[in-house]
């Protein structure tokens, strides 16, 4: 963590520090292949499609299995809604696609778990987030809009985070590639930046998503997000 926290220290926005700020160095804090995953989900989610392909093309190149990035892709939707989703899938099917034509062999990889029938899906998703947030969490708190809390358990952390292929670890990583892509929900990359922590992600391989985020989509979003690293880590 010394250099995050040097960086920390000089104060990030408004400080000549940050201009010599290694940010290539930063994104070495994930391997090759987390790099080229962040990648993919940083440009799926804000619907870059031509970066998108070529962000495909190297996260098969890297060794993720075409239904990994399915669920990447999968996932994508309860960040950004179907629009981007659907646009991602396609784009993923016509990478996998012409790779098959060139005669290149892309792993299926793990097929989706189906959630057995009769299973309460709210204290199952209500049970993973609790996993994730390493404390227990009471059931159906009050909302505003009381369906959010349904919907967030039901759907978001039992219908998706129960299909397995991706790891919990794996599935943040793409959530935090995700917020941070699209750099104007700080609230919802704060709580998830905790949650990756949580799960065994490190603040250097966040770091290097805000890194991998900074070269695909400029460096107002990668400063925005050691900003809020810089606040997880505080705390």
């Amino acid at each position: 963590m010394k250099k995050l926290m040097t960086v920390m220290a000089a104060g990030l926005i408004g400080s000549g520090a940050l201009h010599a700020y290694n940010w290539k160095q930063a994104a070495t804090n994930l391997t090759s292949k987390e790099q080229a995953f962040a990648a993919a989900a940083a440009t799926a989610a804000v619907g870059d499609l031509p970066k998108l392909s070529a962000a495909f093309n190297r996260a098969l190149d890297e060794g993720w299995t075409v239904n990994e990035l399915k669920e990447m892709v999968l996932q994508l939707y309860a960040y950004t809604g179907f629009p981007r989703c659907l646009n991602a899938s396609a784009t993923l099917e016509q990478v996998v696609q012409a790779r098959a034509a060139q005669g290149k062999q892309d792993e299926s990889g793990q097929t989706p778990a189906q959630i057995p029938a009769g299973t309460d899906k709210y204290e199952l998703g209500r049970q993973n987030l609790a996993r994730l947030m390493g404390q227990d969490i009471p059931s159906r708190p009050a909302a505003f809009v009381q369906d959010t809390d349904t919907f967030l358990k039901e759907h978001l952390f039992a219908d998706i985070f129960a299909r397995g292929v991706l790891t919990d670890k794996q599935r943040e990583l793409a959530t935090v590639s995700f917020l941070t892509a699209l750099g104007n929900v700080n609230p919802q990359l704060r709580a998830h930046m905790g949650l990756a922590i949580n799960v065994g992600v490190s603040s250097e391989q966040i770091e290097g998503v805000c890194a991998v985020v900074k070269q695909e989509l400029g460096r107002k979003k990668g400063i925005n997000g050691l900003e809020v690293l810089k606040e997880i880590v505080r705390q």
